[in-house]
């Protein structure tokens, strides 16, 4: 009886963790989409009612749309048009903190994506641009190929990300 609930308050703490990083991770993704010019360049091509989803069973859901030269984030979306739904809380909660790669997730089969793959491509390379400004340098190395050049402070991504603009 011990064990279950502890696995459920893990459970629980990593869906709260989830919840906490897709919120953070929308609110760089938006900042850099008119801050970096390469997260720039790969949503433009984007239409304004393509939707972007990520979802995780049992767990929280970010969808997200382009909406001129920024993103913004759906409530809910019955059909999105790209989707990259994990497996598990667990996959999910290894992958949003740092402790595997969107690469090394996808070859062990941590999550399933439907739509077109050159589109959800476009929008891992955005995830790992943000990883590389969120994440500290150490741990960057640890789950990205390489670490992508900043065209702007950490620092001020923070700022912007906190402040939501």
């Amino acid at each position: 009886m011990r064990v279950r609930f502890r696995h459920r308050f893990a459970a629980g703490a990593q869906r709260t963790v989830c919840r906490v990083v897709m919120f953070f991770l929308f609110r760089a993704l938006n900042a850099l989409s008119v801050r970096d010019s390469r997260v720039t360049a790969e949503i433009a091509p984007w239409p304004e009612a393509r939707v972007l989803g990520l979802e995780v069973p049992g767990g929280p859901s970010l969808y997200i749309a382009r909406r001129g030269e920024r993103l913004a984030r759906l409530k809910t979306c019955a059909a999105p048009d790209i989707l990259i739904r994990f497996k598990s809380v667990r996959d999910a909660f290894y992958v949003f903190t740092g402790q595997m790669g969107v690469a090394t997730a996808y070859a062990q089969h941590r999550f399933t994506v439907r739509g077109n793959v050159s589109e959800t491509m476009g929008f891992v390379r955005c995830v790992d641009l943000a990883e590389g400004y969120l994440f500290p340098p150490f741990w960057a190395k640890s789950i990205l190929k390489e670490l992508p050049e900043k065209q702007l402070s950490s620092l001020r991504l923070y700022g912007a990300v906190l402040l939501g603009r």
